[in-house]
């Protein structure tokens, strides 16, 4: 948004740029070079990207080593194609929230019990989030409305103790990981 001549990130944008900054990495933003308001249009009448915007959205794509889709309350064609790429040259993917949303390609379904609060996840042994926390359970921020009820392609990882789908990652890649919380939002020590 556009305060005062400022741009102003959502929060969720400022606890992914600050978390990779912190890592040692250089957040890049990955828009396509179509021209539209996507803020005020419908999804349904934005096109998709022509060729030689396929092409540019390559070329930004290249220079990254990682993506990262944060949380959205929409999911544009745009970032369909980006997860496409990175699944198909193999780039480490974060899928957060809508992110994982969108790594499941499935229709999502309103939640019908309250996962905008936290509450506690049990993660799947033998998975990539088990090696990645190394605990069973572990607390963790929900903000969604929404969720999955179909991995896809993907394997589950963690669950809410209702049976949500929390987590799912995808076993042939090297690392392509959707989580339905937002670890970007947690304070942690390491």
């Amino acid at each position: 948004t556009l305060t005062n001549g400022k741009v102003e990130l959502p929060y969720d944008f400022k606890g992914i740029i600050d978390k990779v900054n912190m890592c040692g990495g250089i957040p890049v933003g990955l828009f396509p070079s179509q021209s539209v308001d996507y803020y005020n249009s419908k999804i349904c009448d934005i096109p998709n990207l022509s060729i030689d915007q396929k092409k540019d959205m390559q070329r930004s794509l290249s220079i990254c080593d990682a993506i990262i889709k944060p949380g959205a309350l929409r999911l544009y064609g745009y970032e369909k194609y980006i997860y496409n790429y990175a699944l198909e040259k193999d780039i480490p993917y974060l899928g957060i929230c809508a992110g994982m949303q969108l790594m499941a390609n499935t229709i999502n379904i309103k939640n019908e019990t309250d996962h905008f609060k936290d509450h506690y996840i049990k993660i799947m042994e033998n998975t990539l989030l088990s090696e990645i926390i190394g605990e069973k359970e572990i607390l963790v921020n929900s903000r969604h409305n929404y969720h999955i009820d179909n991995p896809g392609e993907n394997s589950i990882c963690a669950v809410s103790n209702d049976g949500i789908i929390e987590a799912i990652y995808n076993k042939n890649k090297s690392f392509h990981l959707g989580v339905q919380w937002h670890p970007e939002l947690l304070d942690c020590e390491n």
